[in-house]
């Protein structure tokens, strides 16, 4: 129980004081964070050939070089001073295509670039639809910050929804790790993460949104678009499942035996009862 009540504490601190989390998505969606960082740096070098080879094998090659062009020439070439990660969200189909958003933000002595880039696996696998950079003068969390003060209840009650929805599924996390299951353990595991539909705010006009036949792969999230923040909660649908579920999976699990107090006989000793008697 300690532990649960750590990670609720980490969950409410983080979301509440909009402490940074980069380190904590970096840590989660290593790969997703990896490639996006690949393909600002080939946009950096001005390798357009090697980001053509990421894009979505239907896509209009010579169409998107110009394109490509364009969006190149407004990273610097220089090396950048620091990278930080602001967002990074998955959302899967019915189907099982799955589109990432990746959101990066590097700083330079006179500007920071917000970068993202969206990568879907439509064609079998992962691969790029479409990617942005934005020049700005300040870091984004200063111009599209999550203030609360004066964010009405509608904000609040999403704000609100999704720390539920998150504490309910890291709750779930930790109490699948600690349950002795016989079978497909580490399944459950991934499934006491995922969130069904999703039921967004844009932080700056307040304008709601919602998709409902989409799977999360956490039950809320937040993140960064060119014109404002966002905030989404998901029904943590797996978290639920697992917490009904367990009571059984935990009696598949196979019991362990006895062990008795009674003192063991060896054939020595057997022996040596027989030749006294």
């Amino acid at each position: 129980m300690r532990t649960l009540g750590k990670s609720a504490a980490v969950l409410l601190m983080l979301g509440l004081t909009g402490c940074k989390v980069g380190w904590f998505i970096d840590t989660i969606a290593p790969d997703a964070i990896r490639d996006g960082k690949r393909y600002f740096q080939e946009l950096r070098l001005r390798q357009v050939d090697q980001v053509l080879q990421s894009f979505d094998p239907s896509a209009d090659k010579d169409r998107l070089r110009g394109d490509i062009d364009s969006v190149a020439a407004l990273v610097p070439q220089q090396e950048p001073l620091s990278v930080e990660t602001l967002g990074a969200t998955a959302e899967c189909k019915g189907s099982g295509v799955c589109t990432k958003l990746i959101t990066l933000e590097y700083k330079y002595p006179d500007r920071w670039i917000l970068f993202q880039v969206t990568v879907s696996n439509q064609s079998g696998h992962y691969a790029i639809t479409d990617l942005s950079v934005k020049q700005e003068s300040l870091p984004i969390e200063s111009i599209r910050r999550f203030a609360l003060r004066g964010a009405g209840w509608l904000r609040y009650s999403i704000l609100l929804t999704a720390l539920l929805s998150v504490g309910l599924a890291f709750y779930a996390l930790v109490l699948c790790v600690e349950t002795p299951i016989q079978k497909r353990k580490w399944l459950w595991i991934i499934v006491t993460i995922l969130g069904i539909g999703k039921l967004g705010i844009e932080w700056s006009s307040g304008e709601l949104w919602y998709k409902i036949f989409y799977v999360s792969i956490l039950p809320a999230g937040w993140g960064y678009e060119p014109d404002s923040p966002f905030m989404y909660a998901s029904i943590p649908a797996g978290a639920i499942l697992f917490l009904l579920m367990r009571s059984r999976l935990q009696r598949s699990a196979p019991l362990a035996l006895p062990i008795s107090d009674a003192p063991m006989t060896t054939a020595a000793g057997q022996a040596e009862s027989d030749s006294s008697q």
